[in-house]
C-alpha cells in the first residue's frame, strides 16, 4: 500500500515537472513582454522563448523595440537571438555570473527636424529591464553580425549610413577580485562601414573603479567618400568623385572625466557641386566647401585633415575649437597630420583634463 502511494506521489511530481517545463517558455515569454512594456516611449515585443535546462540557459528570439510616437518605419532595436546562460567556470570560483550572446542585432538611430522624426536614445531604465530579464552579473557579452544604422528618412535623398558585420567580445565584466588579477574588463569589436570601411575598437575598463573609468581606441580606415554622397549632398551641398575617409579616436575617462582626441583625414578628395539646378543657398554652400577644401588641403600629401581635442565629462564633452583650427592650419601650411592612433592619452590626462599634443614626425 505504502509503495503504491509513493509511486503515485512520484508520478504526480513527474507529471507536474513535465507540465511546468512545457509551460515555462510561455511563462518567461509573458514575463519578458511585461518587462519590455515598462520602457517609456517604446513598445517591446518578443517572438518566442526557448529553454535549455541542460546548460542553464534560455534564449529570446525576435526581440523588437519600436517607438510609440511619430512615424518611423524601422524599429529602434531588433535582435534575432539573445542567449542568456550561466557561466560555469566562474561558478567553480564561487562567483555566480552569466554570459549573454546576441546574434544579428540591429540598431537604427534616426534623425529628423522634429521630435516625432527622431529616434536617437532610450530611457536609462533599460538597464533595470536587462537586470529583470537576467538577474545574474554578466561576465561576458558577445555580439555576432550586428548592424548599426544612422538614418534620415526626410533628407533628399534619404540617408542610411551603416556599420555592419559587427563582432564584439566583452570579457571579465564581473566585479569579483577572485576572477581577475588585473581587474580590467576588455572590449574588442570589428566591423565594416558601408562597403569597405574597416573599423576596429579596443577598450579596457576597471569594473571596480568609482565612476566611469576606461581607456579606448577606435579606428576607421579607407572608407570611400563616394559612399557618403547622400550625407554630403544633404548637409554640405557637395558631391564626392573620389577619396577616402579615415578616423582615429583615442580617449580615457576616470570618475566621469574625459580627455581625448579625434583625427579625421580625407585622402585624395575631389569635390564637385551638386544638382543641375541647385538653390542659391546650395550653390553658395557647395562652392564654399569646395573652395575651402582646395585652399586648405595639404597638396603634397593630397590630404585634408583635422585633429580635434575633446575634454569634459562623459555626459557633456566639449570640443577645443581653437586647437582644431590650429591643427587644420598646421596640416595645410607646415606638415600633414599623420594617420594612426598616437598612443598618448592616459587616465592621468582625464584627471588633469589635458590632451597631449600630436607627436612630431
Amino acid at each position: 500500500m505504502r509503495k503504491r502511494i509513493l509511486l503515485g506521489l512520484l508520478a504526480v511530481v513527474v507529471v507536474g515537472l513535465v507540465a511546468f517545463r512545457l509551460y515555462l517558455p510561455t511563462l518567461i515569454l509573458n514575463r519578458t513582454n511585461a518587462t519590455l512594456a515598462k520602457l517609456p516611449g517604446y513598445d517591446g515585443h518578443v517572438d518566442s522563448i526557448r529553454i535549455h535546462l541542460w546548460r542553464g540557459a534560455y534564449s529570446i528570439e525576435g526581440l523588437e523595440l519600436r517607438k510609440q510616437t511619430g512615424d518611423i518605419p524601422v524599429p529602434f532595436v531588433r535582435v534575432e537571438l539573445i542567449d542568456f546562460s550561466l557561466a560555469w567556470i566562474p561558478l567553480f570560483h564561487g562567483n555566480l555570473s552569466g554570459k549573454v550572446e546576441l546574434e544579428r542585432p540591429k540598431v537604427n538611430f534616426v534623425v529628423g527636424d522634429t521630435p516625432a522624426q527622431r529616434q536617437t536614445s532610450i530611457d536609462e531604465s533599460w538597464q533595470d529591464r536587462v537586470k529583470e530579464l537576467f538577474p545574474l552579473r554578466i561576465a561576458r557579452l558577445g555580439v555576432k553580425q550586428g548592424e548599426i544604422h544612422f538614418r534620415n528618412f526626410h533628407a533628399d535623398p534619404p540617408i542610411d549610413l551603416v556599420i555592419h558585420d559587427v563582432d564584439l567580445v566583452a570579457s571579465n565584466l564581473t566585479n569579483s577580485r577572485k576572477l581577475s588579477n588585473t581587474l580590467k574588463a576588455t572590449i574588442d569589436a570589428d566591423g565594416v562601414a558601408m562597403s569597405d570601411g574597416d573599423i576596429h575598437m579596443h577598450m579596457t575598463a576597471d569594473p571596480l573603479g568609482s565612476g566611469k573609468t576606461f581607456k579606448m581606441e577606435v579606428e576607421l580606415k579607407r572608407l570611400s567618400l563616394t559612399e557618403l554622397n547622400d550625407f554630403f549632398k544633404h548637409y554640405l551641398a557637395v558631391n564626392m568623385r573620389r577619396g577616402t575617409l579615415s578616423l582615429y579616436m583615442e580617449g580615457a575617462a576616470e570618475n566621469n572625466k574625459f580627455a581625448g582626441y579625434i583625427k579625421s583625414l580625407l585622402n585624395n578628395p575631389d569635390l564637385v557641386k551638386i544638382k543641375d539646378n541647385p538653390t542659391v543657398g546650395e550653390a553658395f554652400k557647395g562652392f564654399g566647401v569646395k573652395l575651402a577644401s582646395y585652399l586648405l588641403k595639404n597638396h603634397p600629401k593630397d590630404r585634408l585633415a583635422m585633429r580635434i581635442e575633446i575634454l569634459g565629462t562623459i555626459d557633456h564633452p566639449e570640443v577645443n575649437i581653437w586647437a582644431a583650427v590650429a591643427s587644420f592650419l598646421r596640416n595645410w601650411l607646415i606638415k600633414a597630420i599623420a594617420p594612426g592612433i598616437e598612443g598618448s592619452v592616459t587616465l592621468q590626462n582625464a584627471r588633469d583634463q589635458t590632451v597631449p599634443p600630436a607627436p612630431r614626425r
